[in-house]
């Protein structure tokens, strides 16, 4: 596809737009601006977060790994797509702040959320028949972002239904997060990690492929129960959970083994900086993977659940630390990009920025089993947001195309 350079720079546009509307959230929590419903922004701040930043540069990242299979021909219908995605995105950032979930905004994340079931549709008919072992993460990542939707659905009927229970509210929300940061996010980049790997010439058997993926999509399928152990399980259930999320950590063992055997290739292939990130990628999904581990006994569950600066830090653990890390160094590793001096002084100032918000958050929540208070926490974390937003805004600007 020709316009991929526009639609890898926009990303990295959107990447900046949810700095921004973090910054204006943490600015209301340290000062005040009565203007602003904090809900509201709230709401626009993740929707962007999810489709305007992470699922549009993973359509991009996937569209590009089609260049190599399909006709340009057939790729024509993934950039309408990747426009009405686009398009759908934006018009949530102002309809959410100004008023919250009413008919414009539910019909901007409605229209995001069915161009996933096209994209997935248009993928599993243009792959099929063709052997591929990279395929399947994609597909199992768009698998999950399909079925993610039930939790939206519900969560939709319950408002117009005017019959909201909390335990089906909970249930419902985590339902959909749970499927699309542990299911489509992380299975996406798992793919793009291989494909990375496969490309500097690792080896990477069909066997260890196939092993690990099951494991991780069996792990995720039934890991749903880790969102909602604070219901009351029959054992049988909780039994099945322990079992999936054990299979998690064997799979994602097995992925890091891949990685670590692949090392000396690595080594010659990527830069310095690249490896840096890796491993700091690869450390937020080791802290991911020990916390749904210690998620299954019922004392940490209930205090993970119970605690917001808990809950707040875990998701930015993995949307932030892990996977937006892994996918703003897949722009960068297109090679399509100078990394010039300033692209590389943003990507150091944005991964300090997003490795002292964890620290903050990761000390708030630990403090917040005693009720106590970080001093300057407010303000502390809106500094930290201003960090990223400038990085991420001196990243954009800096991006050059080279020269053929």
């Amino acid at each position: 596809m020709k316009n991929i350079i526009f639609w890898l720079r926009f990303s990295v546009l959107n990447f900046f737009m949810v700095s921004v509307l973090g910054v204006l959230m943490r600015y209301k929590i340290a000062f005040s601006l009565p203007m602003v419903d904090q809900k509201h922004v709230q709401e626009a701040h993740s929707h962007f977060a999810f489709y305007g930043w992470i699922t549009q540069i993973i359509y991009v990242l996937i569209i590009r790994y089609l260049q190599g299979i399909l006709s340009e021909e057939q790729l024509k219908k993934y950039n309408v797509l990747l426009i009405v995605n686009a398009v759908s995105a934006y018009i949530m950032i102002p309809s959410f702040i100004y008023k919250g979930y009413y008919w414009l905004s539910i019909a901007g994340s409605t229209a995001a959320l069915l161009t996933s079931f096209v994209f997935f549709f248009f993928l599993l008919r243009d792959l099929k028949g063709k052997r591929n072992l990279i395929k399947s993460w994609f597909l199992g990542g768009l698998f999950f972002a399909v079925i993610s939707s039930a939790g939206v659905f519900m969560l939709s009927y319950m408002m117009m239904s005017d019959n909201v229970t909390q335990t089906l509210y909970l249930a419902s929300t985590y339902y959909y997060l749970h499927f699309q940061y542990n299911g489509f996010f992380i299975f996406s980049c798992i793919g793009f990690l291989l494909l990375s790997l496969r490309n500097i010439g690792a080896e990477i058997s069909e066997k260890d492929t196939k092993l690990i993926f099951w494991l991780l999509f069996f792990g995720t399928l039934i890991g749903y129960g880790l969102s909602v152990l604070w219901m009351k399980l029959p054992l049988w259930i909780f039994i099945a959970i322990v079992l999936a999320t054990i299979a998690q950590t064997i799979g994602a063992v097995k992925l890091y083994m891949v990685v670590k055997q692949n090392w000396t290739k690595v080594v010659l292939s990527f830069s310095a900086l690249q490896r840096f990130v890796l491993m700091y990628v690869g450390f937020a999904f080791f802290a991911k993977i020990m916390l749904q581990l210690g998620s299954n006994i019922p004392v940490l569950s209930q205090f993970a659940f119970g605690f917001r600066n808990v809950v707040i830090a875990y998701l930015h653990l993995i949307l932030l630390m892990c996977v937006s890390v892994f996918l703003l160094n897949q722009i960068l590793a297109t090679n399509v990009f100078k990394m010039t001096k300033p692209v590389i002084t943003g990507l150091k100032l944005l991964l300090l920025g997003i490795f002292l918000n964890e620290a903050v958050l990761g000390i708030m929540g630990v403090l917040s089993i005693k009720y106590v208070a970080v001093p300057f926490s407010a303000e502390i974390l809106l500094a930290v947001s201003l960090l990223m937003m400038f990085s991420l805004l001196l990243i954009f600007f800096s991006l050059k195309k080279k020269s053929l």
